[in-house]
């Protein structure tokens, strides 16, 4: 639906943020969406408005009706100049592959088995927030009834987030508003309808590894 579309084009828009400036704090440019198009080789998936823009070219006519007069012979679209001026850009490697990855890793989870923290006798909390991670979460279906997700729930209960805290971005399952909505309204009757939080959690990671998107590095 309309939803999923814009929880999908929002999620694909700060992947492309985040490959070109590796910060999600600032919107995209066109000239920065059309770089990357580019580079990707997937330039002809732009707009033809969306190419005309960020090379400068004035927006196109719709006609209801062309005279002969109006049809300029050979007249070339933006995505035909868009090629011919970066023609000798070299494509990034991924791009030569027959069989590219369907998913895009967004999120890496690194082991420190000699982090200095493990040593201190009060360890400080620390929440990490992943919004790339919690974009693509909602463009996920229902951990529950399987229809398109509407937000990412993050588990409450169980030891995790505090008081006006919640947990970290990881701890998320993907739920729609109603399933969401019914959680809220009484965490006991919901789990024992659809199971632990924790169960729904460790099956939705599951799924993410195995799509990709998260990738354990040790």
């Amino acid at each position: 639906g309309q939803l999923a579309h814009q929880n999908l084009s929002a999620w694909m828009i700060d992947v492309i943020r985040h490959a070109m400036n590796g910060s999600q704090e600032r919107e995209l440019s066109l000239a920065e969406l059309s770089w990357w198009a580019v580079r990707n080789q997937v330039a002809d998936a732009l707009p033809e408005a969306v190419l005309r823009r960020s090379l400068g070219l004035r927006a196109e006519k719709i006609r209801s009706m062309y005279r002969e007069s109006d049809i300029v012979p050979g007249e070339q679209t933006a995505t035909i100049i868009l090629k011919q001026r970066t023609k000798n850009l070299a494509p990034l490697p991924h791009a030569h592959q027959q069989n590219p990855p369907q998913e895009k890793t967004v999120v890496s989870i690194a082991v420190d088995p000699e982090s200095p923290a493990q040593y201190l006798q009060r360890q400080k909390s620390q929440r990490e927030e992943m919004p790339v991670y919690t974009r693509w979460v909602k463009t996920q279906k229902c951990m529950t009834c399987g229809n398109q997700a509407d937000d990412p729930h993050h588990i409450i209960g169980h030891g995790l987030g505090g008081m006006g805290t919640k947990a970290d971005d990881l701890f998320v399952i993907p739920l729609c508003r109603k399933c969401h909505s019914e959680l809220h309204a009484g965490v006991k009757d919901f789990e024992e309808k659809h199971g632990s939080q924790l169960l729904l959690l460790i099956r939705f990671l599951m799924h993410a590894r195995n799509s990709g998107v998260l990738k354990w590095k040790a």
